[in-house]
C-alpha cells in the first residue's frame, strides 16, 4: 500500500521547498492534504509526482512546483476573496481553502463538480463556494476578488477577467502564446485602475480548455 503521508512530505521537501516556497501555512497544506484523493484512480500513486496529472476531460492538477509557486506569487491574506477559474476536481482550491478567507471555485465539468463537492464534505472545507458555468466568463456576479488564479496555460488573458479585480488586486496565470511549446508564469497588477504585468519563471503547463489559441482559418 502506498504510503501517501510520506510521499506528501517528500513532494514538500524535495519539490516545492527546495523551489523557493517558504510560506510556512503552503507548506503545511501541501503536506497534509490529500492530493491522493483530487486524482483518478490510476493516478493515485503517481499523484505527489512533479508533473501535471491528468483528469480526463482534457485537464489537469498543475505539477506541485508550479502551482506552489504560482500561489506564493500572489501573497495570499486572511481576509482574502479568491477565485479560482478551472477548479477541476478541487485540489487547487481546497489548498488556496488554508490560507484565504473565501475561494470562489468556478468549474464548467459536472463530472469534477460532483467529485469536487463530494471531497469537500469529506474534508470539512466550509470556505469554498463552488459554481457551475464558462470559464472564460469568470465569475463577476461574486466579486471582484482580490486574487485570481487560472488553472491552466491561457493564450492571452481576457479583459473581463482583469475587471473583476478589486483594486489592487493580482491575478496569476501561466501565459503561453500560440506557437510556444513552454510558458511564462506571470502576474498581473491592478493599481489605480491600470494593469501592470510582470514575468516570474517558465513552465511547461497544458492549455486550459477555453483558453487555448484561436484557430485562424486561411484561404
Amino acid at each position: 500500500m502506498a504510503d501517501f503521508n510520506q510521499a506528501r512530505k517528500n513532494m514538500v521537501d524535495g519539490q516545492i521547498h527546495t523551489n523557493g516556497v517558504t510560506i510556512p501555512e503552503l507548506l503545511h497544506a501541501f503536506e497534509t492534504l490529500p492530493r491522493e484523493q483530487f486524482v483518478p484512480e490510476a493516478y493515485k500513486k503517481l499523484a505527489c509526482n512533479d508533473e501535471d496529472i491528468p483528469l480526463g476531460h482534457g485537464r489537469y492538477i498543475l505539477e506541485p512546483s508550479v502551482h506552489a509557486r504560482m500561489i506564493e506569487a500572489l501573497e495570499p491574506q486572511k481576509d482574502d476573496v479568491v477565485l479560482e477559474i478551472g477548479g477541476g476536481t478541487g485540489y487547487g482550491a481546497a489548498i488556496m481553502s488554508e490560507l484565504v478567507s473565501t475561494i470562489v471555485m468556478l468549474e464548467e465539468e459536472k463530472e469534477f463538480i460532483t467529485v469536487a463537492n463530494r471531497i469537500f464534505d469529506h474534508l470539512s472545507l466550509c470556505n469554498i463556494a463552488l459554481f457551475e458555468g464558462a470559464l472564460i466568463e469568470g465569475c463577476p456576479k461574486h466579486g471582484p476578488f482580490d486574487s485570481i488564479i487560472i488553472n491552466g496555460a491561457v493564450s492571452e488573458i481576457p479583459e473581463n477577467l482583469l475587471n473583476q479585480l478589486n483594486e489592487n488586486g493580482k491575478l496569476i496565470c501561466v501565459l503561453k502564446p500560440a506557437g510556444r511549446i513552454m510558458g511564462q508564469v506571470c502576474i498581473f497588477k491592478k493599481a489605480n485602475g491600470e494593469v501592470s504585468k510582470a514575468p516570474l519563471f517558465d513552465a511547461a503547463t497544458p492549455y486550459l480548455k477555453g483558453f487555448e489559441p484561436k484557430t485562424e482559418f486561411q484561404f
